[in-house]
């Protein structure tokens, strides 16, 4: 069976925890003996990762994989534009320096100035934490396929995916398994009610019985209305109202019938998991060891994200631009903090930097995007920001 639908976007915390403990533990720079900061890229992802090469390249192909599987299962042209920012350090230790101590990966859909999915892991994952990180990847893979979807959506195929599972050949496998943790807790507490979860937009009410009904109504729709779920998917990035396109697309399936129809669901009902084969393809990976500046620059990118509205940029992006004050990414961050960047800055960057995007649009945002110099500024950021992986608001790159 193939499940013919499109896929999800947003920026999803995970919510298990990790038995490490917790401390100190940035280590030093690589110019200070620090362990060695490598960038590995593919075709459809870009590490930055202090962990040992051997492990890069084990995650980099197992995330190329992942890819093949839920484009392939969730997608029947597999085809997504975009590459993936995956910034991989060497334990939990070191990731629990920038996310709250119960996460063990964090995954951004499309954070501002990014333009491109970004997830934040531990390299040393093993066991019960693998689900963790399928379900964050899958939040990067698929939102490289469509930007707009509702929260109960996003989390519910996440978790969908978080379920793969492959033989030893690796050709052969399936996906759609219940949870284990969503299934206790459905046997214990009644569903969040399906107007609540069509309601919730914020981080603050997903709590774990709002990811536990986002599994069992994402499933129930897989295993009783494959076909409008498919008309919905593909619907979604072009909706202006999630709420009327969902009527138009299940016109019967009002929140109090969706309710009543999920329970004798959960009670009676067939739970499809879906078979594949899939033939897995293998990716060449370049390697680029990382400067000082570089691995300063990864850090004040991951404070960033979790505050960008904060006035001054993240320590770590004021010394990077100390130790290299060409830096394109820490340079274009702390324009991204300040909502500014002066004009003969910009003008030596794209100088300098003629073939990035992010020294054209420092540009376009010096100028205003006035005159001859802003203009040609906006055409140089659309025309470069493919090739880059970057995937900007079509409505950014349509129009002047």
């Amino acid at each position: 069976m193939r499940l013919l639908i499109l896929l999800l976007l947003a920026a999803c915390p995970a919510s298990q925890t990790s038995t490490t403990p917790a401390g100190p533990a940035l280590p030093a720079l690589p110019s200070l003996g620090g362990p060695v900061w490598l960038e590995l890229q593919s075709e459809h992802f870009t590490m930055w990762t202090d962990a040992p090469e051997a492990r890069g390249r084990e995650l980099i192909r197992e995330m190329e994989h992942l890819r093949q599987i839920v484009l392939g299962v969730g997608l029947a042209s597999g085809a997504a534009p975009g590459r993936s920012l995956v910034i991989a350090m060497r334990d939990t230790r070191e990731v629990g320096e920038f996310v709250p101590k119960q996460f063990i990966a964090y995954a951004f859909g499309n954070p501002n100035w990014m333009f491109q999915p970004v997830i934040l892991f531990a390299a040393d994952v093993t066991g019960n934490d693998l689900p963790v990180i399928t379900h964050e990847l899958t939040h990067v893979i698929s939102y490289n396929i469509i930007r707009k979807q509702p929260r109960w959506f996003a989390e519910g195929l996440a978790n969908f995916f978080a379920t793969v599972r492959r033989d030893p050949s690796a050709t052969k496998g399936d996906v759609g398994r219940p949870l284990d943790y969503v299934v206790a807790r459905l046997r214990t507490r009644h569903p969040t009610p399906v107007a609540t979860m069509f309601a919730c937009k914020e981080h603050d009410c997903m709590d774990d019985m709002f990811y536990a009904t986002a599994s069992a109504m994402f499933s129930m729709l897989v295993s009783t209305r494959p076909a409008e779920l498919t008309r919905y998917t593909a619907l979604l990035d072009r909706a202006t109202s999630f709420e009327e396109l969902w009527k138009q697309t299940f016109p019967d399936l009002t929140p109090a019938a969706f309710d009543e129809e999920l329970r004798q669901w959960l009670r009676y009902g067939r739970h499809t998991i879906l078979k594949f084969t899939v033939k897995l393809q293998a990716w060449s990976v370049t390697k680029r060891v990382l400067t000082d500046a570089d691995v300063l620059a990864a850090r004040g990118l991951v404070r960033f994200l979790f505050a960008p509205t904060k006035p001054e940029p993240p320590a770590e992006l004021l010394e990077a631009v100390h130790v290299d004050a060409d830096h394109m990414l820490a340079n274009y961050l702390i324009a991204a903090a300040r909502r500014s960047f002066s004009v003969d800055e910009a003008q030596r960057l794209s100088t300098k930097y003629p073939d990035d995007w992010r020294a054209w649009w420092l540009l376009g945002l010096a100028t205003k995007g006035a005159g001859a110099e802003g203009r040609t500024a906006h055409e140089k950021t659309c025309a470069l920001m493919p090739a880059a992986g970057a995937t900007p608001d079509p409505r950014f790159c349509s129009t002047p």
